[in-house]
């Protein structure tokens, strides 16, 4: 039998055995603890550095996209913004806390917003947006006009944010805006200088064939002075030959004197004339003189009779008639000839003066002349043009002159007159009126033509339009007009029209009249 101390020894024996295997248990759980403990300390000792990089990284990106010079956006799947840079505030002036409020389609203009959307729509289904073009609503309601791309954040097939790359394009394209302006402005410029040209060429076409006509002319009679003169001379000789007296000479000299006095006259009827002619031709030759057929039109012209033919006998011998009428008749021709190249060079010399003072060649840029001086000009100028048009005149003469710069009116009523000369074809009636209405000088054009259509009538101004077949017209003759009066000249222009009847009004201010002086009113 077991006593009590063996079964107390006993027992503690067994407790003992039993204990040892927990003990060890706990110190190796402690000891796996432990190192598990020191394993993680030494993964994150590792893991450390790393976590510094990637917050660095994270603070260099999101330097960079704050301080980024394009405008930057995030904007999550609903259309709020997840984040803008500051490029983006400072262009459109909103505020994080102001965009927290709003969705991007606060931002965006209603002209912009249905393209907006359909591109918003594709970013959604995962296809980014390499180049757009729009528009952003600034804080103080500007509309800003931006490009850019969109690219895509994604989490495994799900887009949860697009961002947006913009940069500000105001200037660029207020840049291209101005380039294009001076561009269109430099073509019209050449265009308005090939329309000026193209009239000069017009105007010297038709100077060339004003100025050959009395050139001509000069040419012919001086041509048959050199004849006429050799003739006169060998007359005068034959009658000194044949020892024609004094009195005969004196007789002849008087009828000379008389005919061509009658040349410078009112002409002659001409069934009278030619009555005249056919009576002096038959005196002729029943006096034996010879050519009394060439002699006859001279004689007839200068206004000789056969009374005075018979007079004219009586002084000097039959025979000498012939050399006496030689005389007369040359020298008659060459008192035509004479006119004839008076006439001509006096013609040639109003050209003249009329170009200069059409083109202003010899005056300061700025002068005050009388608007009825250059539309006289004008009308010398078109010259070649107006022979079978009857121009009418009502001038109020007492107009004052007024301020010009150089030839450009001249130019306005250049281009007016050539459209009305277009109109009639240059048969017909034009009247030319100038009047005093208030303090504006007022000239008006007016052909007798078919009519400007009514669509066409409110667009003759506009620069290129033109209703002229193709190659004829420029469409800048009458835009040059209207600039011509209403930005060198401050006045204006209008334009009324109907079947057989077309108007140009063109009004001009008056120079102010002196102080206590009250101006002429017709």
């Amino acid at each position: 039998m077991l006593q009590r101390d063996d079964v107390h020894g006993s027992q503690e024996a067994h407790m003992t055995d039993e204990a040892t295997p927990f003990h060890d248990r706990d110190l190796h759980d402690r000891e796996f603890h432990e190192r598990e403990l020191h394993d993680r300390v030494t993964r994150l000792g590792e893991i450390a550095p790393i976590v510094d990089f990637l917050v660095e990284s994270e603070q260099r990106y999101a330097a960079v996209i704050e301080n980024a010079s394009d405008m930057i956006q995030s904007v999550r799947p609903d259309g709020t913004f997840e984040f803008v840079n500051g490029a983006w505030r400072r262009a459109l002036g909103w505020s994080d806390a102001e965009l927290d409020e709003m969705i991007i389609w606060d931002l965006i203009p209603p002209a912009e917003t249905p393209h907006c959307q359909r591109e918003f729509g594709r970013a959604m289904e995962g296809h980014p947006i390499p180049f757009i073009e729009t528009k952003f609503i600034a804080k103080d309601g500007r509309e800003v006009p931006v490009e850019g791309s969109v690219t895509l954040r994604m989490v495994g097939d799900e887009v949860v944010a697009t961002h947006g790359f913009f940069r500000d394009v105001t200037e660029r394209l207020r840049a291209e805006e101005l380039e294009e302006r001076a561009a269109r402005l430099e073509r019209e410029e050449r265009a308005r200088y090939l329309e000026k040209m193209a009239a000069l060429g017009k105007l010297a076409a038709g100077l060339a064939h004003e100025l050959n006509n009395p050139a001509a002319a000069i040419q012919r009679a001086a041509g048959r002075l050199e004849e006429t003169t050799a003739r006169r001379d060998a007359a005068q000789r034959a009658l000194v030959a044949e020892g024609v007296s004094a009195e005969g000479f004196l007789a002849i000299d008087a009828l000379l004197q008389r005919s061509a006095s009658f040349g410078e006259e009112a002409g002659t009827d001409p069934v009278a004339r030619q009555e005249l002619e056919t009576r002096i031709e038959s005196w002729l030759e029943g006096a034996g003189v010879t050519e009394a057929w060439r002699l006859a039109p001279v004689l007839a012209d200068g206004g000789v009779t056969d009374r005075d033919l018979t007079a004219l006998a009586e002084a000097v011998p039959s025979s000498s008639m012939s050399s006496a009428m030689g005389w007369i008749t040359e020298s008659l021709s060459g008192h035509e000839a004479t006119r004839i190249v008076s006439h001509g060079t006096h013609r040639i010399s109003d050209l003249v003066a009329a170009i200069k003072s059409y083109s202003h060649m010899d005056r300061a840029t700025e002068h005050i002349s009388d608007v009825h001086d250059g539309i006289e000009d004008t009308l010398v100028i078109l010259g070649h043009r107006l022979r079978d048009v009857r121009i009418e005149r009502d001038f109020d003469r007492e107009l004052p002159p007024i301020p010009m710069f150089g030839n450009s009116l001249n130019q306005v009523w250049t281009n007016l007159l050539d459209n009305a000369l277009d109109a009639i074809d240059d048969h017909g009636h034009i009247a030319i009126r100038t009047a005093r209405d208030g303090d504006r000088l007022v000239v008006e054009i007016e052909d007798d033509g078919p009519g400007i259509p009514p669509d066409v009538l409110p667009r003759i101004f506009e620069p290129f339009y033109t209703s002229k077949p193709q190659g004829v017209g420029t469409g800048l003759g009458l835009d040059t007009v209207w600039r011509i009066v209403t930005e060198e000249h401050g006045g204006s222009v209008e334009a009324t029209s109907a079947p057989g009847r077309t108007l140009f009004h063109v009004s001009l201010p008056l120079p102010a009249a002196p102080a206590g002086h009250e101006p002429v009113r017709r």
